[in-house]
């Protein structure tokens, strides 16, 4: 009874069960429920607000995190510095590393700036090696074949025979094997040519890559009676001929077992080298700069220049083509963690801090240098933390046939910062907005479901009053009849 009394008291629509209302209610969960999810999001998300205010001067220095990979620049000609604007005048605290890559885009071992090994330095050591081996093993040892473990001699070390000498050619070969006897005696008469003799025969010399001469030992290793030193050198095949350098790198022949070819094969592994270093991928690929500059806050330019070593480079060959892996700017007490004030900005700020990592800037001509334009704002996070945006242009510019390119950032600090300051909505005012918003489309759902009703009634009325006046007009007509 209470119920059907209170009943009474709703609207119509609220008690009269029907098709379009039942439709109209479960759309309207739908839309409360997405509304209630939309607020949950929007209440629980950061929102943040940006104002402009004169640049706030936390010191008298800025800092420039950089890791640039030069592709066509070795380390020993590579120098990064820092010029005030409008002078020539080094304005910068240096703190960074120089790594060789080596044609597969790997990095070597990292060396201060200055302290690149220098070829004449490497090539010293490896002399001083090989007489250090001569003297430990004695050069008979070093020089003998490896024809067995009876013929006279020690045979103990593989490794110093590869280490003794600039470069050894290497004959793998098993006693069992018909294609090693075969070709034996051509081995033989080409090792007594290469070797050289006691009769007075010189050893043939072979020029690298810097026109050094170099020698090359030839040398036969027996797998049957050294069946571990082949076994960890990989021999599965004989005869197998290798070239070793005695800083380890090793070469495969693969051609026809004739004099010409050998020889060929010889002069042109040793002609692609070009000397000695204690990391191999030293020489004649590029260089990655890594680390960190504190310059004075004022526009200046930042420059990787090419041509300050112990070398001078061909101005027309000269290609300052470079991939840059990050490149910001921060407050110098953030040290080697600048990224840490980054943590909590919204995405609009970020993507402007380093917006060209992951770049690659190619030189295709001649003559030609990249000018980067950066135009460095800085932003106050809602941490009070200080970061750094910056604006990027670029362009090729064309250099003096004379003038070695450079790789140039010109940077301008603006004189203004931007505060970002977090901005969240209380509690009240999140049920507020979610009941109101909530309560109006309930309302809005009840009156398209009202106009939904009175239309479909108007037209069953409509068809019911046609249907009437058809049949009326039936019976007339067949009065008629």
């Amino acid at each position: 009874m209470l119920a059907t009394s209170a009943a009474r008291w709703l609207p119509r629509d609220f008690v009269v069960s029907s098709q379009t209302g039942g439709l109209f209610t479960l759309l309207a969960y739908c839309a409360m429920l997405v509304v209630f999810v939309s607020e949950c999001v929007a209440f629980l998300a950061p929102s943040f607000s940006t104002t402009m205010m004169l640049d706030r001067h936390d010191g008298d220095l800025i800092q420039i995190n950089f890791d640039v990979d030069m592709y066509d620049i070795e380390c020993r000609n590579l120098h990064v510095a820092v010029f005030a604007q409008g002078s020539e005048e080094r304005v910068s605290y240096q703190d960074f590393w120089l790594r060789p890559i080596d044609r597969n885009g790997m990095l070597g071992n990292a060396i201060k700036p200055g302290q690149a090994e220098k070829p004449e330095d490497a090539e010293a050591e490896h002399r001083h090696s090989m007489e250090k081996l001569a003297k430990e093993d004695g050069k008979a040892e070093l020089d003998s074949d490896w024809d067995g473990s009876h013929d006279g001699f020690n045979h103990k070390h593989f490794d110093h025979v590869i280490a003794a000498h600039d470069y050894t050619f290497i004959n793998f070969f098993a006693t069992w094997c018909s294609h090693c006897r075969q070709f034996a005696p051509a081995w033989a008469e080409l090792a007594a040519k290469v070797n050289g003799n006691e009769n007075g025969t010189a050893a043939m010399v072979f020029k690298d890559k810097s026109g050094v001469e170099r020698s090359v030992r030839m040398i036969k290793m027996n797998c049957v009676d050294f069946q571990g030193i082949c076994r960890e050198k990989g021999i599965d095949a004989f005869p197998t001929l290798r070239l070793y350098k005695s800083d380890g790198n090793m070469f495969v022949f693969g051609g026809k077992r004739v004099e010409e070819a050998l020889v060929d094969f010889i002069t042109k592994r040793v002609g692609q080298d070009a000397g000695w270093s204690k990391d191999h991928n030293h020489f004649e690929y590029g260089c990655n700069a890594k680390g960190r500059l504190e310059v004075p806050r004022v526009p200046g330019r930042f420059e990787l220049t090419a041509g300050t070593g112990d070398q001078n480079l061909n101005s027309k060959m000269t290609n300052v083509s470079h991939f840059i892996k990050h490149l910001s700017f921060s407050d110098p007490n953030d040290g080697r963690y600048h990224r840490k004030p980054w943590a909590g900005l919204p995405r609009d700020v970020t993507r402007h801090i380093n917006p060209v990592d992951g770049q690659i800037f190619v030189s295709h001509n001649f003559h030609e240098t990249w000018i980067h334009d950066l135009k460095v704002v800085s932003t106050v996070s809602p941490k009070e933390k200080t970061v750094y945006q910056f604006s990027h242009q670029k362009r090729l510019s064309a250099v003096d046939p004379e003038e070695i390119p450079q790789a140039r950032f010109h940077f301008d600090i603006e004189p203004f910062s931007i505060l970002i300051k977090s901005e969240s909505k209380k509690w009240y005012d999140f049920g507020t907005s979610l009941l109101a918003i909530m309560g109006g489309a309930f309302v809005v759902m009840r009156l398209m479901s009202r106009v939904s009703l009175a239309t479909s009634t108007s037209l069953q009325r409509l068809m019911k009053s046609a249907s009437g006046s058809a049949r009326a007009g039936g019976e007339v007509i067949g009065h008629f009849d």
